[in-house]
């Protein structure tokens, strides 16, 4: 997360980032960046990329355009159809599978708009270079019902739903 940038710099860019919605959930996207993501990132987590706009940075100013974290996690199947199930992941009876998950993704107020499409398309190639290496089939994110669509543009699939939100899935 901190490639060729000391951490005061960053905790100011970071404290600096605001959503391009203003909402309850990108309430909770800015102060993931602000409070968890350096925490989060020291105790192995999560990995947090930062979009940085290295234009306004090198003129002094710290602008984060977007950014995305990824995680190892257990998918745990509550309200899955059975031959969901049993299609994409294998057993009809598993309860759970290792799977990375998009904890969270957001691009800035900033930031050109579609600029966030692209930002979740690094993040799969992240993920997927990473699945090479250590193995693993699935990503999947939690999302407002409302932005269900978004995330099907680039192949994600309902899943269940969880708690006020959906959970999408992809194949890798």
């Amino acid at each position: 997360m901190s490639d060729g940038y000391d951490e005061a710099s960053l905790i100011e860019a970071l404290s600096s980032f605001v959503c391009v919605y203003d909402d309850s959930d990108s309430a909770d996207v800015e102060n993931f960046l602000k409070t968890k993501a350096i925490s989060n990132e020291k105790m192995g987590v999560t990995r947090t990329y930062l979009i940085i706009n290295d234009e306004a940075w090198n003129n002094g100013i710290p602008q984060i355009d977007g950014y995305f974290s990824i995680a190892m996690k257990t998918l745990w199947f509550n309200n899955v159809d059975c031959d969901i199930i049993e299609s994409k992941f294998g057993k009809a009876t598993i309860k759970n599978c290792p799977a990375f998950l998009i904890g969270q993704l957001a691009r800035s107020a900033n930031a050109p708009k579609g600029s966030g499409m692209s930002y979740l398309e690094i993040a799969l190639s992240y993920i997927s270079n990473a699945s090479n290496i250590v193995g693993g089939r699935f990503v999947y994110l939690d999302c407002n019902p409302d932005r269900r669509s978004y995330y099907e543009q680039l192949g994600f699939a309902f899943l269940q739903k969880n708690n006020k939100y959906i959970q999408m899935y992809k194949i890798i």
